[in-house]
C-alpha cells in the first residue's frame, strides 16, 4: 500500500526463497511456509514512514534506524496470528548476517534460524537485481559474484553456494513482466493542452 517496489519485491523474494528451500531438500510443506514468510518478510515496513521508504538517495542515520525496525514491527504484527508462528523467524531475522553484524539482534551463524538465512540471500539478491530509487539494477552475473563474495560474511556459505546454482530464468521473466506493467508517467505535451 505504501511502496509499490515492496509489492513486487516480496513476491520475487518469496519465489526465490521457496526455490532455495526446495534445492536444499526441505519437505514441500516447509518450502511453502518459507514462501509465505518471504511474501510477508517486509510487512513491518507498514510502520516505517513513507518518505523514508521512497527516499531517493542515501538515508540519514535516523532514517536507516527507522528502516531497521521493520523486522521487529513485522514480527509484532504477525505475532498474534496462531497459524503464522512458524514463519515469524523469516520476518524477524532476514536482516541478520552470518558474521553477526546484522540486525535486529546481531545473531551469527546457525543461531540465525534457517528460514531467516534463506530469506536473507533471496532478499539481498532481489535488492541488487532490481532498480531502486537510488540506483539501477545490477546485471545478473554481477549479483551472483556478490553473493559468492559475501558468503560467510553476510550469507550462510552453504546456502550461498546452492543459491547461485538456481535457475534464474523464471525470475528474470517475472522482472521483465513487472517492468512491462509499470505505468510510466505521461510525457508532457508541447501545447500544454490536456490530451
Amino acid at each position: 500500500a505504501k511502496d509499490a517496489y515492496t509489492r513486487g519485491h516480496s513476491q520475487r523474494v518469496a519465489e526465490l526463497s521457496r526455490d532455495l528451500a526446495r534445492k536444499i531438500g526441505l519437505p514441500e510443506e516447509q518450502c511453502e511456509r518459507v514462501y509465505l514468510s518471504g511474501l510477508l518478510h517486509d510487512v513491518g515496513k507498514i510502520g516505517v514512514p513513507e518518505h523514508v521508504l521512497t527516499k531517493p538517495g542515501r538515508l540519514t542515520d535516523a532514517e536507516f534506524d527507522a528502516i531497521k525496525k521493520h523486522p521487529e514491527i513485522g514480527a509484532q504484527i504477525l505475532g498474534s496470528i496462531k497459524q503464522l508462528q512458524d514463519i515469524i523467524p523469516g520476518v524477524l531475522y532476514h536482516h541478520e548476517r552470518f558474521d553477526g553484524r546484522g540486525y535486529p539482534y546481531n545473531l551469527a551463524g546457525e543461531k540465525i534460524p534457517l528460514i531467516g538465512r534463506i530469506i536473507c540471500v533471496a532478499d539481498s539478491f532481489d535488492a541488487m537485481s532490481s532498480t531502486r530509487t537510488y540506483r539501477p539494477a545490477l546485471p545478473l552475473q554481477t549479483v551472483l559474484e556478490e553473493v559468492k563474495r559475501c558468503a560467510g560474511a553476510q550469507f550462510d556459505p552453504a546456502l550461498a553456494k546452492v543459491f547461485i546454482t538456481l535457475d534464474f530464468s523464471p525470475y528474470q521473466q517475472a522482472v521483465e513482466e513487472a517492468q512491462k506493467t509499470t505505468v510510466a508517467p505521461p510525457a508532457p505535451s508541447d501545447s500544454g493542452a490536456p490530451q
